[in-house]
């Protein structure tokens, strides 16, 4: 897996599942199957209200006790943990005490699929999904720690530029201090608002979790946050199959000159942007496809011709 090193030194793979709508029994198999393939990164929300089936497939799964055990998903994960990936940290280490249980996983081969897999070696997310004060903030902080049936996150993220935000951000800041989040970072966050917010901050976030695809591609925002050193991570990264995104001539061109899907081809370019992604899936061969975009790369020309998609506007009006 190819990892992003974080401002404060944390790192983050490149991919992830956003866990939206995975409720139940069976979003409890589709993360467990996610799991056994390779997906270490988990995406949540206290909005999604599903913390508590993303804690059950953390404490029920492994590698080596899986409901999963065709032939496919084997050979799948013995491609994924054989891969030779560069890792993009470039940033040194500024908060060992943090980053030190995500440095001891490198001592675990990942080669091993016969064991379970350790607390170290997984990055979850979760975000506080409405307004409230700073002591409603805290206690929401202590809920989700309790759904999730974790000791700490490894993100912890204000989902949308609320009123109490800054009030909220505070509590953030403390339960960071105090070990219980390994991460800050804020979604949808913009403008002026987001100006005014960077400089109230005594921590600053790690990462702006954003609406970002091939429609709509955050280049001014991404080099603000850039010059901020705040990475941007993109939620529906292939636009909630609008714009007819999965029959694009241009990636359907692209796609076939590398046996690709259109969608790997819209996520790989995202990635060469510099950004993570956190797309959804629910079946095996989604979440595969989804997760094999580095045994391949895109030429200069072909991101040229997906830049040209960019419409530079939200397909959702509600985020921005």
């Amino acid at each position: 897996m190819q990892y992003i090193t974080l401002n404060n030194g944390i790192k983050m793979p490149s991919i992830g599942l956003g866990t939206y709508g995975l409720q139940g029994q069976k979003g409890v198999k589709i993360m467990q199957n996610a799991l056994q393939i390779g997906y270490r990164l988990f995406d949540t929300a206290q909005m999604y209200e599903n913390e508590k089936e993303v804690g059950i497939a953390l404490a029920t799964q492994s590698l080596k006790d899986s409901n999963l055990q065709t032939k496919e998903s084997r050979d799948f994960a013995h491609h994924i943990t054989n891969t030779k990936y560069l890792d993009s940290s470039t940033t040194p280490i500024s908060n060992p005490h943090k980053q030190s249980a995500h440095r001891e996983s490198s001592e675990v081969s990942p080669n091993d699929l016969s064991r379970p897999l350790q607390r170290n070696e997984l990055f979850i997310t979760t975000k506080l999904s409405s307004n409230m004060p700073y002591k409603r903030a805290w206690q929401s902080i202590e809920q989700s720690l309790q759904n999730l049936g974790l000791e700490y996150v490894d993100l912890l993220v204000i989902h949308e530029p609320y009123a109490n935000a800054k009030e909220m951000y505070k509590a953030c800041e403390e339960a960071y201090h105090k070990g219980l989040i390994h991460a800050i970072g804020i979604s949808n966050f913009y403008g002026r608002f987001l100006e005014d917010f960077l400089d109230y901050v005594r921590v600053k976030p790690v990462l702006n979790q954003v609406q970002a695809h091939i429609f709509f591609q955050q280049h001014t925002l991404q080099k603000f946050l850039e010059s901020k050193h705040i990475h941007l991570q993109a939620w529906s990264p292939l636009a909630c199959g609008k714009n007819g995104i999965f029959t694009n001539e241009t990636l359907q061109n692209i796609a076939k000159a590398h046996h690709k899907s259109t969608a790997q081809i819209a996520l790989k370019f995202l990635l060469d942007k510099g950004m993570s992604i956190i797309p959804k899936a629910s079946s095996l061969k989604r979440l595969q496809e989804n997760l094999t975009l580095f045994d391949f790369s895109l030429t200069q020309k072909e991101r040229d011709s997906i830049t040209q998609l960019d419409t530079n506007k939200s397909l959702f009006g509600w985020d921005c």
